[in-house]
């Protein structure tokens, strides 16, 4: 494996945060996921996600295709891309533009009106402040010169940044983009992050890191990838054997979260399952947390740090 390569595979195993093209492409196969970081981007609490695509190819006979990082169709017919950018080397509005275009193309049918143009939505985020005025957020909007009167040709542009302004937007950025940063507020994120960056720590290998490393897979050596999963899969398994009951009681919780969540969804009602989906995965982030600090992996200070709460209060959920 060439350095270079081995040096990028080695930074995005070591910092499994959202923010990472491999990392969010994962995530992004999750539709609780997408809808979580949809109603914070896009300001609106109530927004339904009805359909997710993550790497979602868009194929132009003429020209370029391209490859969507998280394709998404709401409850009210928009279609939303979502691109995450972590280099600033490219022409980004360009890009949009580009991307915003060959997906409309693609959702067209021949002898369409105009007025079957879809309504599109691009959001744009990234790693560093993209047009440096210090802002989260950045919503493009058409309007008429020394007028203060708004075009909807429906297409929306929304731009986001790491910057800490206060907002709820960047409080979901920090939990993107730092390591250590996880939030209640974001149960789904938090939790799909915290379970990435444990597999990472060798206590076992599942299939979601294994699509991660499979995505990552372009820009590594295909033998050196292999080894790097063999060894850190022989690493899992020699502590797995050393952990014993306990590994085994992490790995049921994990998964009756999981499956308990799955079951609440199919069965709630509309409202019931929104509230009931945040509870459900707050509960998730707290047990994980507990179970981190029973097998000793870290302090009971810590985790009340990462669950924003006393540790009086954490030490209830110890009980």
């Amino acid at each position: 494996m060439e350095l270079k390569s081995k040096q990028r595979f080695m930074e995005a195993i070591g910092t499994l945060n959202p923010i990472e093209d491999a990392v969010f492409r994962k995530m992004a196969e999750s539709i609780e996921f997408c809808e979580e970081i949809l109603r914070v981007f896009l300001q609106e609490p109530k927004l339904r996600v009805v359909s997710n695509h993550s790497q979602h190819s868009v194929t132009s006979i003429e020209g370029r295709s391209v490859i969507l990082d998280a394709y998404c169709e709401l409850e009210d017919g928009r279609k939303v891309n979502v691109e995450v950018q972590n280099a600033n080397n490219t022409d980004h509005q360009r890009r949009v533009r580009y991307y915003s275009s060959v997906l409309t193309t693609s959702l067209m049918k021949k002898g369409d009106s105009f007025d079957k143009v879809p309504n599109i939505c691009i959001v744009y985020v990234c790693n560093f402040d993209i047009f440096g005025l210090n802002k989260s957020l950045y919503v493009i909007k058409r309007i008429i010169d020394k007028t203060e009167v708004e075009l909807d040709n429906g297409l929306q542009e929304i731009y986001i940044s790491p910057v800490n302004d206060g907002s709820l937007i960047a409080e979901l950025m920090r939990v993107f983009t730092e390591s250590d940063v996880y939030n209640l507020k974001f149960p789904v994120t938090s939790e799909m992050k915290l379970r990435f960056n444990r597999e990472t720590k060798g206590e076992k290998m599942t299939e979601a890191l294994r699509g991660v490393y499979e995505a990552l897979r372009e820009e590594v050596d295909r033998e050196s990838m292999k080894a790097a999963m063999r060894e850190g899969m022989e690493k899992g398994m020699e502590e797995g054997r050393a952990r014993g009951m306990e590994e085994g009681r992490a790995r049921g919780m994990e998964e009756g979260i999981a499956r308990g969540m799955e079951e609440g969804i199919a069965r709630g009602m509309e409202e019931g399952r929104a509230e009931g989906r945040v509870e459900g995965r707050v509960e998730g982030v707290l047990s994980s947390l507990v179970s981190l600090v029973k097998d000793g992996l870290i302090s009971v200070s810590e985790a009340a740090k990462r669950a924003d709460m006393s540790e009086e209060d954490f030490k209830k959920y110890l009980e």
